[in-house]
């Protein structure tokens, strides 16, 4: 009801040139998109890392949808439809937790996923201040580059939601490959970020708008990767993924509303300039640390690439070669597992054949399927079961109980 509410009056301070109604709207409308990060992002964390990337790149092209039909449409249907479209979320999120896997997958944002500590939201931002610091000015920049684009430049409006089809064609490109071709997202955030980085300095010696255009692109990439590196972070500090959503959120708002702000303040010309360039250095400067701090969140990114190099043992003479679905027999039945961590039948078969002992090219010749789909059906049997190497997948299957 806060969203609806927020819309409404929004709309009605418009048409009658009310401020309160304005100021209350805004404020009813920040408490629902507050409400709905925290509540979409344990949705898209909750069962790890490879999800988080799939809905979250998946969600935000069609986000568009929904803008730029508010944004086009006559005024009496947008006003109707923004308003909609926070009941048709609670909706949405009232279908998801009616199914049960559903509900008890989305409860594990309330718990630790790490080792326990006597503070772990200390923790969480003690460990990481480095990032935090790096989201902070990050967002600075994106809301720099924002108002410019969208506001200063007195662009057509055709011309001004072009932004946001480059960030929805990033995000699908980011989500082929990343599915597809086993992208690394370690290196795709550290690039990101440079690349960031190189197009506020090419704003400030004149470059713009190809480099404003470009930091959209970039900045797309570091906002989905954001979930990964979120539960990594929490992983780490041993904070429920819920904590760790909250905090990396609230400095990403916050960066964005302070980079809006100065840049309505300030004047175009050589001020912005020096702006662009200041907020360039200190992200690169912030990216370098980032790199070179030992145990670092990006290090700990490591955990949810899921390397497949320790996934291709020799294949033991326990197993017959005829059967290719064939297991060890010390280990408790399959089916257990797969029931219990919510496995496709897919990737059941596949689950049965790693902890066999096969490779990769094994699995993808018996099952008549490409090697980079196993790679990607192990990724969600790694993310279900919380594990990341062979070893930890072995010893889940040994001791389902745990």
């Amino acid at each position: 009801m806060f969203g609806t509410g927020g819309a409404g009056l929004v709309f009605a301070g418009v048409l009658v040139g009310s401020v309160p109604a304005l100021v209350a709207g805004g404020l009813l409308v920040g408490v629902y998109e507050a409400i709905g990060i925290i509540t979409s992002g344990s949705i898209a964390t909750c069962e790890g890392t490879t999800n988080a990337l799939v809905h979250i790149a998946v969600a935000l092209p069609l986000n568009i949808i929904p803008i730029l039909l508010i944004a086009f449409l006559e005024p009496g249907a947008a006003i109707v439809l923004a308003c909609l479209l926070p009941l048709l979320s609670a909706l949405s999120f009232a279908v998801y937790t009616a199914r049960r896997g559903n509900a008890e997958a989305l409860a594990t944002v309330l718990r630790a996923r790490g080792a326990s500590g006597a503070s772990p939201l200390r923790a969480l931002v003690k460990e990481n201040g480095i990032f935090l610091a790096m989201v902070l000015v990050v967002t600075m920049g994106f809301g720099v580059v924002n108002v410019h684009t969208m506001v200063a430049t007195g662009q057509n409006p055709f011309d001004e939601y072009f932004s946001l089809a480059i960030r929805a064609a990033v995000s699908a490109l980011v989500l082929f490959g990343y599915l597809r071709f086993s992208w690394n997202p370690r290196f795709l955030f550290n690039l990101a970020v440079v690349v960031m980085a190189v197009s506020l300095v090419g704003a400030a010696v004149g470059l713009a708008p190809f480099s404003q255009w470009v930091y959209h692109a970039a900045y797309i990439c570091f906002d989905l990767l954001i979930w990964a590196i979120i539960i990594a972070l929490s992983y780490s500090a041993g904070a429920p993924l819920v904590q760790g959503i909250g905090v990396v959120q609230a400095v990403d708002q916050l960066g964005i509303f302070i980079g809006t702000v100065v840049a309505l303040m300030l004047p175009a010309g050589q001020v912005q300039e020096v702006l662009y360039a200041a907020l360039g250095v200190a992200a690169l400067l912030l990216t370098t640390g980032l790199l070179v701090r030992r145990q670092s969140v990006i290090d700990d990114l490591g955990k949810a690439d899921f390397d497949f190099a320790d996934a291709a043992p020799t294949e033991p003479s326990s197993v017959e070669a005829g059967d290719p679905l064939a297991v060890v027999p010390a280990l408790k039945p399959l089916e257990e597992i797969a029931a219990r961590y919510f496995l496709s039948d897919r990737e059941g078969d596949i689950l049965q054949l790693l902890v066999a002992g096969r490779t990769v090219p094994y699995i993808a010749e018996q099952l008549c399927i490409s090697g980079n789909t196993v790679k990607t059906h192990v990724r969600h049997i790694y993310t279900k079961l919380d594990v990341h190497t062979r070893q930890e997948l072995l010893d889940v299957v040994r001791s389902p109980e745990e």
